[in-house]
């Protein structure tokens, strides 16, 4: 696996972003009427042409592949499904449920409602033009997968939207099963490009091959690019998600097949200045149970936000690169063994593992960092500031983006009048204060609990967090060099970081000697550096007392959520802490499974519950983590472990 190719384009990538580069795809669209944008003369290119589905069904059903896995299914009796007819008819069920169709009318319906809701929310979409074209050329080669970053419910109709303005072919898009229950709007989804499955196979084997074959006869049978999320669901919080790799496995076997010569792959990196469900998230990352989709709760969202500024959209799609440059070795065919039969070798899915996991990184490197995001970033430390000088420090922040990930699309003469659009677009987080000086500290109203302060503070993470995702290197460079400068202790305690916490920010990484001289050159002014290290500093306290948790005793995912939320709404009681987004639990299991990878837990399975039992001590991690913490929190964590022990001696 080259992976180191793939970094390398990534850290060159960030100089060659400018404005001059990007053009606003809905300017245009402002000054005519919707109708003419919907009926407009579409020409894709490349002219790819796209078989209907009945025609497909009956391919796949009839394909060798499916026929082996139809006779293996009944031999190795899964199911209460006795006959190879029964089994056909399950398929042709599926497909037929799944399955994707192209209705032009469809089509162009879909963009005159797009293209009215962009224009009334939205300011403008920004997108690299070179991108496009460099997108077009690779369709015109052979199989491409476009894996957009996923922040929103718009980013599949949005890549949708995107191709339909650039004439470029339409996508067959990954849906989840989610918005199957939509009246009309599941199928006009479908009847656009879409195809349902869902979000777990679990041990479900025939409804595995069948979403398999179905990817793979797509790859094979190029007639448009295929479009899944890489991080499998929606990021809540802002930054990146460890990578799925399920969906990338089914696309690259004809690769590794040899059925093809090779697949591109095309990150298409898409920011917004102000997420349409940024409510939501912060309620959903806290536990509450999302809203089920639904046809009227879709109408009524669009009501609400009727009238609203969402501000910007940044899309950058980045250059296409190619499987076979980054993974060359294939393994060598067995002759013994029909081709139908073939299954990737350890080699190969390691090698889709070290991809994917690049794949995610470019992704978050590569996002355009919203203006917002600074400026939120700069009040969270600070309580009030002026718009000069929140536009200096936009300047400043932008430079080290700049270097280290990809910038804000300003100029720094225009820094004041983006700092006053952000202003106006996140006026219910940043409130005026005296004098002409701004803030977004939340304060809690008459009746209202922690929960709602907690969630008021979890919007404006998932803000921040576009800042930190990019720069979380120099954030923990700025935190450990703040408790101890000297080189050698920064680079190894950036080990220890990058350890355990890769599945949190997953641009994180071991420093190098040459990387920590860069930092120690370019990162000189105090105050961006005490600004990341305020950002950085609620993951610690969350880490901090997860990890207290599991010494204590309590080993299941359930358990261990009712007591991270006790433990935590006391702390914040008392004032141990002061980052009441820390009450947020969907980092919990994210540490889990890290804390297994990297050995200190074991998980066992009973019934329907996954216990994990330490088989290596994972105290030395809390001492190590504690010189990073205030004082409050750690007297406060000691005493809860002391009184646990109490109590379960007397047990």
């Amino acid at each position: 696996m080259n992976s180191g190719k793939l970094d390398e384009t990534m850290a060159e990538s960030s100089s060659r972003f400018t404005v001059k580069n990007y053009v606003d795809i809905v300017e245009k669209q402002k000054h005519q009427y919707d109708a003419f944008f919907c009926l407009k003369l579409w020409r894709p290119k490349p002219s790819l042409q796209p078989e209907a589905t009945k025609f497909i069904i009956e391919k796949i059903l009839n394909s060798p592949q499916m026929k082996d896995t139809i006779h293996q299914f009944l031999h190795e009796g899964h199911s209460n499904l006795k006959n190879y007819e029964e089994v056909v008819a399950q398929i042709k069920t599926i497909l037929e449920d799944m399955g994707h169709t192209y209705k032009f009318s469809t089509v162009r319906l879909i963009g005159f409602f797009l293209a009215k809701l962009l224009r009334n929310l939205y300011q403008g979409v920004a997108i690299n033009n070179a991108g496009v074209l460099k997108l077009s050329k690779a369709m015109s080669q052979g199989p491409v997968l476009l894996l957009p970053t996923h922040r929103s419910y718009a980013d599949f109709l949005l890549i949708s939207y995107l191709c339909y303005t650039m004439d470029i072919p339409l996508p067959i898009i990954a849906a989840g099963m989610d918005f199957k229950g939509m009246k009309f709007v599941n199928r006009m989804l479908q009847n656009a490009g879409a195809f349902y499955i869902r979000r777990s196979f679990g041990h479900d084997q025939l409804y595995w091959a069948v979403v398999s074959q179905y990817i793979q006869y797509h790859i094979v049978n190029f007639q448009a690019p295929i479009e899944f999320f890489l991080e499998g669901t929606r990021s809540r919080n802002g930054k990146s998600l460890p990578p799925k790799t399920g969906l990338l496995s089914m696309a690259l076997e004809p690769y590794f097949r040899g059925d093809v010569p090779d697949v591109q792959i095309c990150t298409v990196n898409i920011s917004y200045e102000r997420t349409l469900e940024e409510k939501l998230y912060a309620y959903e990352t806290l536990g509450v149970p999302k809203p089920r989709e639904s046809t009227s709760g879709f109408l009524s969202a669009v009501g609400k936000i009727r009238g609203q500024n969402y501000g910007q959209i940044y899309i950058n799609i980045s250059d296409p690169i190619s499987v076979r440059d980054h993974i060359s070795k294939r393994t060598e065919p067995n002759w013994n063994t029909p081709s139908f039969r073939f299954s990737l070798s350890e080699y190969e899915k390691d090698s889709i593992h070290c991809l994917a996991w690049s794949l995610i990184r470019k992704q978050q490197k590569e996002a355009i960092t919203p203006v917002s995001a600074i400026v939120m970033s700069a009040l969270t430390v600070n309580k009030q500031l002026g718009i000069e000088q929140l536009a200096q420090l936009v300047i400043l922040m932008n430079s080290l983006l700049a270097k280290y990930g990809t910038p804000c699309l300003i100029q720094n003469e225009s820094a004041v009048q983006s700092v006053k659009d952000c202003l106006d677009v996140h006026k219910l987080i940043i409130h005026p204060a005296t004098d002409g000086l701004f803030s977004c500290q939340t304060t809690l109203r008459e009746g209202e609990d922690v929960q709602t302060e907690a969630a008021n503070r979890l919007v404006l993470q998932q803000y921040t967090n576009q800042l930190l995702g990019p720069l979380i290197n120099v954030a923990v460079f700025s935190l450990i060099e703040a408790s101890d400068p000297q080189e050698s202790n920064i680079i190894s305690e950036s080990a220890f970081f990058a350890k355990y916490f890769k599945n949190e920010f997953v641009l994180i990484g071991n420093l190098t000697q040459q990387e920590l001289a860069s930092f120690q050159e370019n990162i000189t002014n105090e105050m961006l550096k005490r600004i990341l290290r305020a950002l950085l500093q609620p993951y610690l306290e969350s880490y901090f007392i997860i990890l207290n948790l599991i010494v204590m005793g309590f080993s299941t995912i359930s358990e261990l959520t009712l007591q991270y939320r006790n433990m935590v709404s006391t702390a914040l009681e008392e004032g141990a802490s002061k980052f009441p987004e820390i009450l947020a639990i969907d980092k919990i299991y994210r540490h889990v499974l890290n804390l297994v990878a990297n050995g200190h837990l074991r998980g066992v399975k009973t019934n329907q519950t996954t216990s994990y039992h330490q088989i290596d001590d994972i105290s030395p991690i809390i001492v190590h983590i504690e010189p990073y913490l205030d004082e409050g929190l750690k007297l406060f964590m000691t005493s809860r472990r002391k009184k646990t022990a109490v109590m379960q001696s007397h047990l």
